[in-house]
């Protein structure tokens, strides 16, 4: 069984979105692991000083217990353009170590940023990210077919900031922008790809 990492965005020695981490952490845990109490990363996380400054991507791994802290200076992914593929034989329900299946499915971007991955028929994720789309409503969608439960999704979805909803690639059509969000990227935070540009 592969480890799982959880990934906390760390700017200036501030540690964000702190609870829904430790909500999905204790609860992969539980579920994969059949683990007992809880454990705080609160009490585990100490910020060293060398990432006071700046952001950083503080990356936890992880089975029953925690094996390895680590903090990575963080550098934005620049991503303009997307390509979809097929990605039914993949699962990322939990954020596992082992992510060799969606990179196999990554070198079929034929040149393009990153790649947006079907399953099922529906629009999932990229490589890396959730993402949500915006039409002429000017309301920011996610996909409800999701492939991973992120955690800023879910903090944008619980402030009311983004709607889930079934988008299929033929109904990507009809939205205008797309961007990438995860622990790192917020709406703001990350560029907006035109939906007219992704590969299909």
């Amino acid at each position: 069984m592969s480890r799982l990492i959880e990934t906390i965005k760390v700017k200036n020695g501030k540690v964000y979105n702190l609870d829904y981490h430790s909500a999905r952490f204790n609860r992969s845990r539980k579920e994969i692991f059949n683990t007992g109490p809880s454990i705080d990363l609160a009490n585990k996380i100490t910020v060293p000083e060398y990432a006071l400054q700046g952001l950083f991507k503080c990356r936890i791994e992880y089975d029953e217990q925690i094996r390895n802290i680590d903090f990575i200076r963080y550098n934005p992914r620049r991503v303009r353009t997307l390509r979809l593929v097929e990605a039914d034989h993949i699962d990322y329900s939990y954020k596992y170590l082992d992510r060799s299946g969606i990179e196999e499915l990554a070198e079929q971007n034929n040149e393009c940023d990153d790649i947006l991955m079907i399953k099922d028929g529906m629009i999932t994720d990229t490589s890396y990210a959730n993402i949500i789309v915006r039409g002429d409503d000017n309301i920011w969608y996610t996909p409800s077919s999701y492939m991973l439960r992120g955690t800023k999704r879910e903090l944008l979805l619980n402030a009311g900031l983004i709607r889930e909803k079934d988008i299929s690639p033929a109904s990507l059509k009809r939205y205008r922008e797309l961007r990438l969000i995860n622990s790192m990227l917020d709406i703001d935070d990350s560029p907006s790809v035109a939906v007219r540009t992704i590969c299909f």
